[in-house]
């Protein structure tokens, strides 16, 4: 596989994995607001945007495996941001566990039940917070061809 094409897959699978979890947290905190008939249809969509949100984490970390695997011997040692994008990751991933347990306890409930909101949504604004701080991470501490060297 070439570098460029690792590089599309683990953007798109980027995209895939955090457009699902924000997307599957906003319908949880849509099933928490608006109680009845929508409900089932909201938790049947939450789970279908988390396969989504798996395909994603799937396709990300395969290719970004392998852009690890074409690193020379011993850079990972000496790379920081890796290990604070890596720290990130898992807790995207813990993150990602959390919604897809409550998808499947809300799912489970009546359409007249009473849900707190407040976990999904603290869930979903998780998220999008550490979007930001990988892409952060990425785009501000690593020299790629971005960076215009200052004179």
């Amino acid at each position: 596989m070439s570098v460029g094409l690792s590089l599309v897959l683990h953007l798109v699978g980027v995209v895939l994995w955090m457009g699902g979890l924000m997307a599957m947290s906003r319908a949880l905190v849509l099933m928490a607001k608006r109680p009845g008939p929508g409900r089932p249809v909201l938790a049947e969509l939450a789970g279908r945007l988390n396969i989504l949100a798996v395909l994603g984490l799937l396709l990300s970390l395969g290719s970004g495996l392998y852009q690890l695997s074409l690193w020379p011997s011993g850079a990972f040692a000496t790379t920081r941001w890796m290990h604070h994008k890596l720290t990130a990751l898992i807790a995207v991933a813990v993150v990602h566990g959390l919604l897809y347990r409550l998808q499947r306890r809300w799912q489970g409930q009546g359409e007249t039940v009473e849900l707190a909101r407040g976990q999904a949504a603290a869930l979903h604004g998780i998220v999008g917070l550490l979007l930001i701080a990988i892409l952060s991470l990425v785009f501000f501490t690593v020299p790629h061809f971005l960076h215009v060297p200052v004179m």
